[in-house]
């Protein structure tokens, strides 16, 4: 169970941030301006840990920065396959809401608040499988934060076995405001 207390997360980002991002359930559901009382898979983001938050300077460009989000979770029934091991919609679900929570430390790092953006494109390569029980880290750095498009690389690690599970990259992008519906004249 996740705390909302920021001495409990590791990192040097501010308390602010790690106060934002402690809870992920309450950090999207501010995210999307309070649209959604629940989301797909609801039991388990609400399982995910934050326990690191950190912004660095870029080791290659050191004018600038970079956000690390470090997340944990234990692979549960709602998570697997009927292999019993984890499953790939999840490991996607895991990217897409972890690597995110680099994007939006960055984001609060470098503005002081985080911006509504939506997927543009996903990519993951799966390595290894997880089985049920297994403790997952879940290691997120952002990549670039920019006006319309952001992205962050993520790592799923089984800390019991001690080998890289999933790698994914996820770029976002500032959403349209006022989405023109697609079939304006059709009759529902």
């Amino acid at each position: 169970m996740f705390s909302l207390d920021p001495a409990t997360i590791s990192g040097n980002a501010s308390d602010d941030i790690k106060r934002f991002l402690a809870d992920p359930q309450t950090s999207f559901n501010t995210l999307i301006e309070g649209m959604c009382k629940t989301t797909f898979a609801e039991s388990v983001v609400n399982r995910i840990v934050i326990s690191e938050v950190s912004v660095a300077q870029n080791a290659t460009e050191p004018s600038r920065h970079e956000a690390r989000v470090v997340c944990r979770i234990q692979v549960a029934d709602d998570m697997v396959n009927r292999l019993g091991g984890l499953h790939g919609g999840c490991s996607s679900l895991l990217v897409d809401l972890c690597s995110t929570t680099a994007m939006v430390a960055l984001q609060m790092h470098l503005s002081g608040l985080p911006t509504i953006t939506v997927s543009q494109a996903m990519h993951l390569i799966f390595h290894a499988p997880a089985a049920l029980g297994e403790d997952l880290q879940i290691i997120n750095t952002s990549i670039s934060v920019g006006k319309r498009v952001e992205s962050a690389k993520t790592e799923i690690w089984s800390t019991t076995r001690r080998r890289l599970l999933v790698t994914g990259i996820h770029v976002k992008m500032a959403p349209t405001r006022k989405p023109k519906p697609a079939f304006p004249d059709a009759k529902l």
